[in-house]
């Protein structure tokens, strides 16, 4: 199994609370429409903190190539286009087995 964490700092903007909740609604819909995603989660960070990230994605796969699958796959690409990189100020990624 793999997990894939992604966590996004969002560009400052008057309605970064509406970015970040539609961040998780798009991402979260695409487990009804890529197979491969066995779990994924979307949380919208509550620390006031100023070392922080504002959303986190948590998601598992079977295998390497399925997490590649999901990356490539046409609905990933869309909700990344639309609703995370054009608001994204910032971006961490850690894959790992277990």
């Amino acid at each position: 199994m793999v997990k894939h964490i992604v966590l996004w700092k969002l560009a400052p903007s008057p309605d970064m609370a509406e970015r970040a909740v539609a961040i998780k609604e798009n991402l979260e819909a695409l487990k009804d429409k890529i197979d491969v995603i066995k779990d994924i989660t979307v949380g919208i960070n509550v620390n006031p903190s100023d070392d922080i990230s504002d959303v986190a994605l948590v998601s598992e796969f079977e295998t390497m190539a399925d997490l590649g699958e999901y990356q490539n796959h046409p609905a990933h690409k869309a909700v990344a286009a639309a609703y995370v990189k054009p608001y994204v100020e910032e971006r961490r990624v850690c894959d790992y087995e277990f």
